[in-house]
């Protein structure tokens, strides 16, 4: 039995329509090669990625119809030169390659998202890798080339090495991580190093400026006593029972000042500026505390002086506060809803001037009682206010 090559057949030359059967079974069978292993490459990103079980499951029923594609056209094609008894045979097996490739185009628009996040991180995985060597090498010669030392500049770079080092790991999600790692270190120890200048001269002028708040606080301090002598001694004891300590929590608090601002000094000495400035800020909200507790007596005794030298004008003052908003509420037509708020605050109003009473009536209870008037009203009217405005 001879081939039609060989002895040239005239019924087994290939006629056009045979050989077009064939040629287009070949670039639909290389088409879906192309396709299959693309979709079957984002599809191992994805899982690796952590994407749901369902999508190899689902993957496995597309590849299945894709391998049936493949060994039909390999069985049309096998050592069968194209002629008029094969492109039957051909056609069929395009027809087969086109169905697997539908179901790849379905399922690709099924699972876009989640296939294109893992294919887009697949081809962009050695760009952002150089990324992250490149801002590796910068931060080393920030660090090295800083003029001041920067511990945390320092730490940062060595995380970011080390993370560095994770960049070539067989794993995507471990090259993925370890490029977002070392991009985020890297570009923190540059900053630390560019900013070690500034930062050591700001820590030199926080030495200078907390040294002088320290003493403030000190003087503040000092006028605790008197001022808590004074509330004893004018006032009922009520009036400064919360204070009672104040002097010795401030002290407390200015002492531990001390110790931080000490701990600052001894790294600025040994050029560890970014614990320096940890430690100033440190010492700045122990003398925050501090003035707060020697304000609070001081400022107590100023406040009750104030309201016992006229009580009725105080009461006055919350009074037209209360009337200014049952105006609000009357105009606004809301009286039943706020009306009865409002006439409490009154009736509030009416006890509080009644209790000060006796030889030293509780001018505290008192101030702190208009207060609680004042921010019931205001509650009430910023809610009256936010009604119009739906």
């Amino acid at each position: 039995m001879f081939r039609w090559s060989d002895r040239g057949a005239p019924d087994a030359a290939p006629d056009d329509r045979a050989l077009a059967a064939r040629n287009a079974a070949t670039q639909a069978f290389l088409a879906l090669d192309d396709e299959q292993r693309a979709a079957a490459t984002a599809v191992d990103a994805a899982e690796e990625l952590g994407s749901p079980r369902r999508l190899r499951e689902s993957w496995a029923q597309v590849a299945a119809l894709g391998d049936h594609a493949t060994e039909a056209y390999l069985a049309a094609t096998t050592d069968t030169p194209p002629g008029r008894a094969t492109h039957t045979a051909d056609e069929r097996a395009t027809a087969e390659i086109e169905r697997a490739r539908e179901a790849i185009r379905r399922f690709r628009s099924t699972h876009g998202r989640v296939l294109d996040e893992a294919a887009h991180l697949v081809t962009g995985l050695p760009a952002a890798v150089h990324e992250a060597r490149v801002a590796l090498v910068d931060a080393r010669g920030a660090v090295e080339g800083s003029g001041v030392r920067s511990r945390r500049a320092q730490e940062r770079l060595a995380e970011a090495e080390r993370s560095a080092a994770r960049l070539d790991s067989p794993g995507l999600r471990e090259r993925r991580d370890a490029i977002a790692r070392t991009l985020e270190l890297a570009r923190e120890a540059r900053t630390l190093a560019l900013d070690a200048p500034r930062t050591a001269a700001t820590v030199r002028t926080s030495l200078t400026s907390v040294a002088t708040r320290r003493s403030a606080a000190q003087t503040r301090t000092e006028r605790i006593e008197p001022a808590l002598s004074a509330l004893r001694r004018e006032f009922s004891e009520r009036c400064s029972r919360d204070l009672e300590g104040a002097h010795e929590r401030a002290s407390a608090c200015l002492a531990a000042a001390d110790v931080a601002v000490a701990q600052a000094r001894a790294f600025a000495d040994a050029g560890d500026w970014d614990d320096a400035a940890d430690r100033i800020a440190a010492a700045r909200t122990e003398l925050s505390r501090a003035e707060s507790r020697a304000d609070a007596v001081t400022e107590r005794l100023a406040e009750l002086r104030d309201v016992r030298a006229d009580p009725a004008r105080h009461a006055a003052d919350v009074r037209f506060v209360v009337r200014d908003a049952q105006r609000l509420v009357v105009d606004r037509g809301l009286i039943d809803r706020f009306g009865p708020v409002l006439d409490a605050q009154s009736v509030r109003l009416q006890n509080a001037q009644e209790r000060l009473t006796g030889a030293h009536p509780d001018y505290w209870f008192y101030l702190t009682e208009l207060r609680g008037i004042r921010d019931r009203v205001r509650q009430a009217v910023e809610e009256v206010r936010a009604g119009a405005g739906r």
